[in-house]
């Protein structure tokens, strides 16, 4: 971690050739913290009325984190298997309080329940945009025909009538 202030956070108190500085307050963080926080530093503040200074840290974060809630699918419901995997986990004995084992059972039904959307319906979300991909490929192509069967119709009224070709020539200019 970084700090900004002073470079040492204690002193002696005393005077001339006896005092003595020293850097003994520091501010510590494990590999999760750094994982979780874009920056963490400490800031060494200046001293009142103790021997050594405070320590300030700061952690921050440039990006704003996703809360990944939980979601029950109405699809799950007409899955039979979906009922059996209720069932089972939350018939797994848990011991403790009341709060806890309500707590602890929902935590691992949440897991299992996502462990098996992924096994049972793989990524619906990019099953989704793949089929509205598709959806909108065939749209277009629908659009490209009926324009094709609608100039072949004039084509034909064209060909039956001469006025036809001054239509023809308004309708493009319009188009």
């Amino acid at each position: 971690m970084s700090f900004t202030g002073p470079c040492y956070t204690w002193c002696n108190g005393r005077r001339g050739l006896h005092k003595i500085h020293r850097r003994l307050d520091r501010a510590l963080c494990n590999g999760v913290c750094l994982d979780e926080w874009d920056s963490c530093t400490y800031q060494v503040l200046v001293k009142n009325y103790s021997d050594h200074c405070p320590v300030l840290a700061s952690l921050a974060s440039n990006s704003l984190r996703k809360v990944n809630n939980f979601r029950f699918f109405s699809m799950w419901h007409h899955d039979t298997s979906c009922m059996k995997l209720i069932h089972d986990s939350w018939d797994n004995k848990v011991v403790g309080c009341p709060m806890f084992i309500l707590q602890h059972k929902l935590k691992r039904l949440k897991i299992e329940l996502r462990d098996w959307n992924k096994n049972s319906f793989g990524n619906v979300h990019n099953a989704v945009t793949l089929k509205q991909g598709l959806l909108l490929g065939i749209q277009q192509t629908i659009e490209i025909v009926s324009f094709l069967i609608l100039m072949g119709f004039l084509l034909e009224y064209m060909a039956l009538n001469e006025r036809g070709v001054n239509c023809l020539r308004k309708i493009l200019v319009n188009f």
